[in-house]
Protein backbone atom coordinates (compact mmCIF):
# COMPACT_ATOMS: atom_id res chain seq x y z
CA UNK A 1 0.00 0.00 0.00
CA UNK A 2 1.55 3.44 -0.92
CA UNK A 3 0.66 7.09 1.18
CA UNK A 4 1.95 9.85 -0.49
CA UNK A 5 3.93 8.23 -3.06
CA UNK A 6 6.01 6.06 -0.66
CA UNK A 7 5.39 2.63 0.93
CA UNK A 8 2.91 2.82 4.05
CA UNK A 9 3.59 -0.85 5.77
CA UNK A 10 6.21 -2.05 8.14
CA UNK A 11 7.46 -4.33 5.10
CA UNK A 12 7.37 -1.54 2.36
CA UNK A 13 9.62 0.92 4.22
CA UNK A 14 11.69 -1.95 5.09
CA UNK A 15 12.66 -2.62 1.25
CA UNK A 16 13.16 0.81 0.48
CA UNK A 17 14.82 1.86 3.48
CA UNK A 18 18.03 2.39 2.27
CA UNK A 19 17.39 3.67 -1.30
CA UNK A 20 18.21 6.68 -1.37
CA UNK A 21 22.20 6.15 -0.12
CA UNK A 22 22.57 2.93 -2.45
CA UNK A 23 23.55 4.71 -5.38
CA UNK A 24 24.89 7.74 -3.24
CA UNK A 25 28.10 9.10 -2.53
CA UNK A 26 27.83 7.64 0.97
CA UNK A 27 27.60 4.21 -0.53
CA UNK A 28 30.98 3.64 -2.84
CA UNK A 29 31.52 0.04 -4.43
CA UNK A 30 34.88 -0.50 -3.57
CA UNK A 31 34.98 -3.39 -6.08
CA UNK A 32 38.69 -4.57 -7.19
CA UNK A 33 38.03 -5.22 -10.58
CA UNK A 34 38.04 -9.07 -12.09
CA UNK A 35 38.45 -10.32 -8.33
CA UNK A 36 35.55 -9.53 -6.64
CA UNK A 37 31.85 -8.95 -7.52
CA UNK A 38 29.38 -6.14 -7.05
CA UNK A 39 26.53 -8.06 -6.10
CA UNK A 40 28.88 -9.61 -3.10
CA UNK A 41 29.79 -6.10 -1.94
CA UNK A 42 26.06 -4.95 -1.93
CA UNK A 43 25.12 -8.19 -0.41
CA UNK A 44 27.65 -7.09 2.39
CA UNK A 45 26.43 -3.66 2.93
CA UNK A 46 23.18 -4.53 3.08
CA UNK A 47 23.46 -6.91 5.82
CA UNK A 48 25.68 -4.24 7.74
CA UNK A 49 23.39 -2.06 7.33
CA UNK A 50 20.49 -4.26 8.25
CA UNK A 51 22.70 -5.49 11.69
CA UNK A 52 23.41 -1.92 12.84
CA UNK A 53 19.99 -0.65 12.35
CA UNK A 54 21.17 3.17 11.11
CA UNK A 55 18.38 5.80 11.28
CA UNK A 56 18.79 9.11 9.64
CA UNK A 57 22.11 10.00 7.78
CA UNK A 58 24.79 10.85 10.01
CA UNK A 59 23.82 7.09 11.23
CA UNK A 60 23.99 5.51 7.30
CA UNK A 61 26.70 7.58 6.86
CA UNK A 62 28.76 5.43 9.96
CA UNK A 63 27.03 2.41 9.31
CA UNK A 64 28.12 2.38 5.47
CA UNK A 65 31.71 3.25 6.84
CA UNK A 66 31.61 -0.12 9.35
CA UNK A 67 30.65 -1.86 5.88
CA UNK A 68 33.65 -0.33 3.54
CA UNK A 69 36.02 -0.72 6.76
CA UNK A 70 34.69 -4.20 7.01
CA UNK A 71 34.58 -5.26 3.77
CA UNK A 72 38.48 -4.10 3.38
CA UNK A 73 39.79 -6.02 6.66
CA UNK A 74 38.53 -9.00 4.57
CA UNK A 75 40.54 -8.06 1.77
CA UNK A 76 43.41 -8.24 3.73
CA UNK A 77 42.83 -11.30 5.13
CA UNK A 78 42.80 -12.73 1.18
CA UNK A 79 45.71 -10.93 0.36
CA UNK A 80 47.54 -12.72 2.87
CA UNK A 81 46.17 -15.96 1.68
CA UNK A 82 46.91 -15.44 -1.75
CA UNK A 83 51.01 -14.34 -0.56
CA UNK A 84 50.99 -17.43 1.04
CA UNK A 85 49.70 -18.90 -2.16
CA UNK A 86 51.97 -17.60 -4.39
CA UNK A 87 55.26 -18.44 -2.26
CA UNK A 88 54.08 -21.90 -1.78
CA UNK A 89 53.68 -21.76 -5.71
CA UNK A 90 57.15 -20.29 -6.42
CA UNK A 91 59.03 -22.77 -4.16
CA UNK A 92 60.08 -25.22 -7.43
CA UNK A 93 61.32 -22.31 -9.04
CA UNK A 94 63.08 -21.33 -6.11
CA UNK A 95 64.80 -24.35 -5.91
CA UNK A 96 65.87 -24.88 -9.37
CA UNK A 97 67.57 -21.04 -9.35
CA UNK A 98 69.43 -22.01 -5.79
CA UNK A 99 70.53 -25.02 -7.34
CA UNK A 100 71.78 -24.33 -10.66
CA UNK A 101 74.17 -21.95 -8.63
CA UNK A 102 75.38 -24.47 -6.62
CA UNK A 103 75.51 -27.11 -9.45
CA UNK A 104 78.83 -25.84 -10.58
CA UNK A 105 80.38 -26.16 -7.28
CA UNK A 106 79.29 -29.91 -6.54
CA UNK A 107 78.49 -31.87 -10.48
CA UNK A 108 78.20 -31.87 -13.52
CA UNK A 109 76.92 -28.20 -14.70
CA UNK A 110 74.57 -30.45 -16.56
CA UNK A 111 72.50 -32.37 -13.79
CA UNK A 112 68.63 -31.34 -13.36
CA UNK A 113 68.25 -28.81 -11.04
CA UNK A 114 64.44 -27.87 -11.40
CA UNK A 115 62.27 -30.58 -9.26
CA UNK A 116 60.12 -31.77 -11.86
CA UNK A 117 63.47 -32.40 -13.89
CA UNK A 118 64.90 -34.41 -11.30
CA UNK A 119 61.49 -36.46 -11.13
CA UNK A 120 61.45 -37.00 -14.65
CA UNK A 121 65.17 -38.05 -14.53
CA UNK A 122 64.07 -40.25 -11.95
CA UNK A 123 61.70 -42.07 -13.58
CA UNK A 124 63.62 -42.48 -16.60
CA UNK A 125 66.30 -44.06 -15.01
CA UNK A 126 64.03 -46.43 -13.07
CA UNK A 127 62.80 -47.08 -16.40
CA UNK A 128 65.74 -48.37 -18.47
CA UNK A 129 67.25 -50.58 -15.35
CA UNK A 130 64.10 -52.20 -15.31
CA UNK A 131 63.85 -52.84 -19.32
CA UNK A 132 67.91 -53.82 -18.90
CA UNK A 133 66.81 -56.10 -16.48
CA UNK A 134 63.81 -57.68 -17.99
CA UNK A 135 65.92 -57.54 -21.90
CA UNK A 136 68.99 -59.49 -20.04
CA UNK A 137 67.32 -62.05 -17.75
CA UNK A 138 64.56 -63.46 -20.24
CA UNK A 139 63.96 -62.00 -23.74
CA UNK A 140 66.98 -61.43 -25.64
CA UNK A 141 65.85 -64.70 -27.85
CA UNK A 142 62.08 -63.66 -27.47
CA UNK A 143 60.47 -62.93 -30.94
CA UNK A 144 57.84 -60.77 -28.93
CA UNK A 145 58.58 -57.13 -29.70
CA UNK A 146 60.14 -54.20 -27.65
CA UNK A 147 58.39 -51.19 -26.75
CA UNK A 148 60.43 -48.18 -28.31
CA UNK A 149 61.03 -46.91 -24.95
CA UNK A 150 62.46 -50.51 -23.80
CA UNK A 151 64.32 -50.94 -27.14
CA UNK A 152 66.05 -47.87 -26.35
CA UNK A 153 67.22 -48.04 -23.18
CA UNK A 154 68.55 -51.26 -23.74
CA UNK A 155 71.02 -50.03 -27.31
CA UNK A 156 71.66 -46.79 -26.26
CA UNK A 157 72.07 -48.30 -22.36
CA UNK A 158 74.96 -50.89 -23.78
CA UNK A 159 76.38 -48.21 -26.19
CA UNK A 160 77.13 -45.57 -23.49
CA UNK A 161 78.58 -48.42 -21.22
CA UNK A 162 80.70 -49.57 -24.26
CA UNK A 163 81.95 -45.82 -24.68
CA UNK A 164 82.96 -46.02 -20.72
CA UNK A 165 84.71 -49.16 -21.00
CA UNK A 166 86.71 -49.00 -24.18
CA UNK A 167 87.52 -45.22 -23.32
CA UNK A 168 86.66 -44.50 -26.82
CA UNK A 169 84.47 -41.68 -27.72
CA UNK A 170 83.01 -42.98 -30.76
CA UNK A 171 79.18 -42.18 -31.98
CA UNK A 172 76.63 -44.85 -32.57
CA UNK A 173 76.68 -44.33 -36.22
CA UNK A 174 80.09 -45.88 -36.50
CA UNK A 175 79.23 -48.76 -35.51
CA UNK A 176 76.79 -51.17 -37.92
CA UNK A 177 73.22 -51.87 -35.76
CA UNK A 178 71.24 -53.03 -38.64
CA UNK A 179 68.58 -53.89 -36.12
CA UNK A 180 67.64 -50.55 -36.36
CA UNK A 181 65.96 -49.49 -39.77
CA UNK A 182 67.66 -45.95 -41.45
CA UNK A 183 65.22 -43.79 -40.87
CA UNK A 184 65.32 -43.88 -37.20
CA UNK A 185 68.32 -43.49 -34.12
CA UNK A 186 68.66 -45.30 -30.80
CA UNK A 187 67.07 -42.61 -29.63
CA UNK A 188 63.77 -43.41 -30.74
CA UNK A 189 63.85 -46.02 -32.73
CA UNK A 190 60.33 -48.22 -33.39
CA UNK A 191 58.94 -51.09 -31.69
CA UNK A 192 62.12 -53.75 -32.36
CA UNK A 193 62.16 -57.70 -32.08
CA UNK A 194 64.25 -58.60 -28.98
CA UNK A 195 66.20 -60.85 -31.64
CA UNK A 196 66.77 -57.22 -33.72
CA UNK A 197 67.67 -55.80 -30.26
CA UNK A 198 70.12 -58.51 -29.46
CA UNK A 199 71.92 -58.16 -32.83
CA UNK A 200 72.52 -54.53 -31.54
CA UNK A 201 74.30 -55.49 -28.50
CA UNK A 202 76.04 -57.77 -30.33
CA UNK A 203 77.28 -55.22 -32.75
CA UNK A 204 78.50 -52.67 -30.09
CA UNK A 205 80.39 -55.03 -28.17
CA UNK A 206 82.24 -56.32 -31.40
CA UNK A 207 82.64 -53.00 -32.19
CA UNK A 208 84.94 -52.58 -28.45
CA UNK A 209 86.30 -56.43 -28.40
CA UNK A 210 83.58 -57.09 -25.78
CA UNK A 211 81.46 -60.00 -24.74
CA UNK A 212 78.01 -59.12 -25.66
CA UNK A 213 76.65 -61.10 -22.58
CA UNK A 214 79.90 -59.04 -20.26
CA UNK A 215 78.51 -55.54 -21.75
CA UNK A 216 74.83 -56.27 -21.29
CA UNK A 217 75.50 -57.35 -17.42
CA UNK A 218 77.76 -54.03 -17.30
CA UNK A 219 74.86 -51.95 -18.91
CA UNK A 220 72.43 -53.53 -16.48
CA UNK A 221 75.14 -52.47 -13.15
CA UNK A 222 75.55 -48.94 -14.96
CA UNK A 223 71.73 -48.73 -14.91
CA UNK A 224 70.75 -49.52 -11.21
CA UNK A 225 73.27 -47.58 -9.84
CA UNK A 226 71.81 -44.32 -11.84
CA UNK A 227 68.36 -45.20 -11.03
CA UNK A 228 69.67 -45.16 -6.98
CA UNK A 229 71.75 -42.10 -7.74
CA UNK A 230 68.51 -40.47 -9.38
CA UNK A 231 66.36 -42.14 -6.86
CA UNK A 232 68.13 -40.26 -4.02
CA UNK A 233 68.41 -37.09 -5.84
CA UNK A 234 64.39 -36.81 -5.96
CA UNK A 235 63.83 -38.07 -2.17
CA UNK A 236 66.20 -34.79 -1.47
CA UNK A 237 64.76 -32.47 -3.79
CA UNK A 238 61.08 -33.73 -1.74
CA UNK A 239 62.71 -33.25 1.31
CA UNK A 240 64.01 -29.61 0.04
CA UNK A 241 60.41 -29.29 -1.00
CA UNK A 242 58.42 -30.10 2.45
CA UNK A 243 60.95 -27.88 4.37
CA UNK A 244 60.38 -24.89 2.54
CA UNK A 245 56.90 -25.48 2.47
CA UNK A 246 56.93 -25.50 6.15
CA UNK A 247 58.98 -22.23 6.12
CA UNK A 248 56.29 -20.61 3.99
CA UNK A 249 53.36 -20.63 6.28
CA UNK A 250 53.95 -17.39 6.85
CA UNK A 251 54.29 -14.65 4.67
CA UNK A 252 58.01 -12.97 4.54
CA UNK A 253 58.68 -10.38 6.86
CA UNK A 254 57.80 -7.31 4.75
CA UNK A 255 55.11 -8.69 3.82
CA UNK A 256 53.96 -9.52 7.31
CA UNK A 257 54.25 -6.16 8.36
CA UNK A 258 52.91 -4.68 5.93
CA UNK A 259 49.75 -6.82 6.53
CA UNK A 260 49.82 -6.33 10.55
CA UNK A 261 50.49 -2.52 9.87
CA UNK A 262 47.78 -1.74 7.05
CA UNK A 263 45.26 -4.32 9.28
CA UNK A 264 45.98 -2.30 12.36
CA UNK A 265 44.61 1.22 10.36
CA UNK A 266 41.63 -0.35 9.49
CA UNK A 267 40.75 -2.16 12.95
CA UNK A 268 41.33 1.18 14.53
CA UNK A 269 39.13 2.93 12.23
CA UNK A 270 36.38 0.18 11.91
CA UNK A 271 35.85 0.25 15.88
CA UNK A 272 36.49 4.04 15.66
CA UNK A 273 33.16 4.03 13.50
CA UNK A 274 31.54 1.49 15.65
CA UNK A 275 32.26 3.82 18.74
CA UNK A 276 30.49 6.85 16.71
CA UNK A 277 27.86 5.17 15.52
CA UNK A 278 26.89 3.20 19.16
CA UNK A 279 27.31 7.14 21.11
CA UNK A 280 24.84 8.22 18.21
CA UNK A 281 22.29 5.69 18.76
CA UNK A 282 22.77 5.91 22.32
CA UNK A 283 21.82 9.55 22.03
CA UNK A 284 19.01 9.05 20.18
CA UNK A 285 17.35 6.65 21.89
CA UNK A 286 18.17 7.30 25.36
CA UNK A 287 19.35 11.17 25.24
CA UNK A 288 22.54 10.36 26.96
CA UNK A 289 26.19 10.15 25.57
CA UNK A 290 27.29 13.17 23.30
CA UNK A 291 27.98 12.51 19.88
CA UNK A 292 31.27 13.05 18.26
CA UNK A 293 32.56 14.09 21.65
CA UNK A 294 35.55 11.88 22.22
CA UNK A 295 39.08 12.51 20.61
CA UNK A 296 40.44 9.52 18.96
CA UNK A 297 43.79 9.26 17.42
CA UNK A 298 43.97 7.90 14.15
CA UNK A 299 46.70 7.08 11.44
CA UNK A 300 49.29 4.61 10.79
CA UNK A 301 51.92 4.25 13.49
CA UNK A 302 55.27 6.25 12.91
CA UNK A 303 58.00 4.84 11.16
Amino acid sequence: MMNGGGPATQNGKAVVRWNATRHGISSPAPVVPDLEKREDWESHREGILENLSPVGSLEVTLAERVALLSWRLHRVTRYETEAKALSQQKIEGDIHDRNRILRSFRESPYASTHPEDVRSEARHNQASYNALKRFASSQRGAKKKLKSQDASSVVFGAYMTARKLSGEDFEWEDVELSGIPEDHDIYEPPPMKASDVQRCVEAIAAHIGEDPDELLEAATVSARLDAASAKVKAEEVEGEIDVMSRERILPGDKTLEKITRYEAHLSRQLYHALHELENLQKHRITGEGTPLARLDVQGLPET
